[in-house]
C-alpha cells in the first residue's frame, strides 16, 4: 500500500515537470508579470513558447488546434502583409523588432487557446486572475495614498483633473487598458454567482472587486478608456436585452455629468480649446498623411515614431513626435491599408464567433466567462480608436492572452 502511494506521488511530481505543465505555469507568471514588469513578461513568454513547441514536437502534433479559417485566415494574411511591410521598410532594424513582436503575440494567442482548453487549467487560472487583480488594486491604492506604487516606485502623474494612477504599468493609459479588459470578466462572474443560489454568497465579494476596479479606472482619469468601457457595456446590455441595467447606467451617467468637476470633462489648453480633441485631430491628420503617401505597405512595422515626421504636411507645433493615438491609423501607416483591413476582418469574425458560442452556451458553466472576456476585448478594441494600446507591449500582450482564453473556453464548451 505504501509502495503504491509512493509510485502515485512520484508520477504526480513527474507530471508537474512535463513541458506542457511548464508552459502553463509560465503563462500564469506572464499574466501576473504583465501588470508591472515587461522583463518578467518576456522571460515567461519565451519559456512558455519553448516548452509548448517542444511538447508539440514530442507529441508529433504540429496542428494542436482545430483550424477555423475565419480566424486564422485573416490572421495569416495579416502576418504576411506585416512581412511585406518589413521588406519595404524605411528602417529595417526597427521593423525586424516589430515582426518579432507580432509573431510572438500571434503565437501567444495560439498557445493560450490550446493550453487553456482544459477545465482544470481554467480553474487554476481563475485563482491567478483573481490574485493578480487583488495585487493591482493594492498596488494602485498604495500609489494613490502615498504618491508611489509599492512594486516599482512609479509616482502619480499630475494632470489638470487631478493625479492619475498608473500602478506598476508606468503609464495611466496602460493601466486603464488593462482595467477595461478585465473588469467585464469580474462583472460577469458577479452575475453568474448571483444567479446561482449555492454561489450567491460569493457575489458580494465580486461586486466589491468590480467597484474597486471602477474606482481605479476613474482615478486613471482616462476619458478614452472610460468612454470605451461605457460603450461596450451599453452594447452588452443591448445584446443581452438587459434594459434595466441599461436604464440604471444611463441615470448614473447623467448624474456623473453634473457631479464631476469640469476639468474631468473638458481639458482646456492655453488657447482655451479642448486640448485632447485638438491634439488628436493633429495626430490623426499626421497619420493620415503617412497613409496617403504609403497606402500599400506603409513605412514598415514598428517605424511610425521615426518615419511619420517627413510625411507631415501641416507641420503643426502641437504634440510633435508623438504616436498616432489611434491604433488602427498607426497600423495602416506602418503596414498599409490592406494589412489593416485583414486585421479588421479578423476582429469581425472573432467577435461574431464569440457571439455564436455564447449563444450556444446558454445556461452552461462557460457562458458568463465567455461573455466577460468578449466584452473586455471589445472594450480594448474601442479604446484603440483613441490611444496606442495596439502598439504598447503590456496592454497588447494582455489583449492577445485574453483573446486566446476566449477560444479556449469555446473549445471546452464544444466538448461539454
Amino acid at each position: 500500500m505504501r509502495e503504491e502511494k509512493r509510485i502515485v506521488k512520484i508520477s504526480l511530481n513527474a507530471e508537474q515537470f512535463q513541458p506542457r505543465a511548464i508552459a502553463v505555469w509560465s503563462l500564469f507568471v506572464l499574466w501576473f508579470g504583465v501588470t508591472f514588469s515587461l522583463a518578467i513578461t518576456e522571460i515567461a513568454l519565451t519559456i512558455a513558447l519553448a516548452a509548448w513547441l517542444f511538447d508539440r514536437v514530442r507529441r508529433r502534433n504540429f496542428l494542436p488546434l482545430k483550424i477555423d479559417w475565419t480566424i486564422w485566415g485573416p490572421l495569416s494574411v495579416f502576418f504576411i502583409l506585416v512581412l511585406f511591410s518589413f521588406v519595404a521598410s524605411e528602417y529595417p532594424k526597427q521593423s525586424m523588432r516589430g515582426v518579432l513582436k507580432i509573431g510572438k503575440y500571434l503565437l501567444l494567442f495560439m498557445m493560450v487557446s490550446d493550453l487553456f482548453a482544459d477545465r482544470k487549467v481554467q480553474k487554476r487560472f481563475s485563482l491567478v486572475f483573481l490574485f493578480t487583480f487583488l495585487i493591482v488594486i493594492m498596488d494602485a491604492s498604495f500609489q494613490y495614498a502615498f504618491g508611489k506604487d509599492l512594486l516599482r516606485g512609479f509616482i502619480l502623474e499630475p494632470s489638470g483633473s487631478g493625479p492619475r494612477i498608473s500602478g506598476g504599468f508606468v503609464d495611466y493609459s496602460k493601466m486603464a487598458a488593462f482595467l477595461i479588459l478585465v473588469l467585464p470578466m469580474f462583472g460577469m462572474l458577479f452575475v453568474q454567482a448571483f444567479l446561482q443560489k449555492e454561489t450567491r454568497k460569493h457575489s458580494f465579494f465580486m461586486s466589491l472587486l468590480v467597484f474597486a476596479g471602477l474606482v481605479l479606472l476613474f482615478l486613471t482619469r482616462s476619458r478614452g478608456a472610460m468612454l470605451a468601457f461605457i460603450l461596450a457595456c451599453v452594447l452588452l446590455f443591448l445584446y443581452r436585452k438587459w434594459f434595466k441595467a441599461l436604464g440604471i447606467t444611463c441615470i448614473l451617467l447623467v448624474a456623473l455629468f453634473f457631479i464631476l468637476p469640469k476639468p474631468m470633462l473638458i481639458h482646456l489648453d492655453a488657447e482655451f480649446k479642448e486640448q485632447s480633441l485638438i491634439e488628436r485631430f493633429h495626430l490623426w491628420q499626421r497619420a493620415w498623411d503617412v497613409i496617403d503617401a504609403k497606402p500599400w505597405v506603409g513605412t514598415g512595422i514598428n517605424t511610425y515614431a521615426k518615419a511619420h515626421s517627413k510625411y507631415d504636411k501641416a507641420k503643426s507645433w502641437r504634440v510633435r513626435n508623438y504616436y498616432a493615438h489611434n491604433g488602427y491609423l498607426q497600423l495602416a501607416a506602418e503596414t498599409g491599408v490592406p494589412c489593416l483591413i485583414s486585421f479588421l476582418i479578423f476582429v469581425l469574425f472573432f467577435v461574431r464567433r464569440g457571439m455564436k458560442y455564447i449563444k450556444s452556451s446558454r445556461d452552461k458553466p462557460g457562458e458568463y466567462p465567455q461573455l466577460g472576456i468578449l466584452t473586455g476585448c471589445v472594450c480594448f478594441l474601442i479604446f484603440a480608436l483613441s490611444d496606442t494600446v495596439l502598439q504598447s507591449p503590456q496592454p497588447i500582450v494582455a489583449f492577445w492572452f485574453f483573446s486566446g482564453l476566449l477560444l479556449a473556453y469555446q473549445k471546452t464548451s464544444e466538448d461539454s
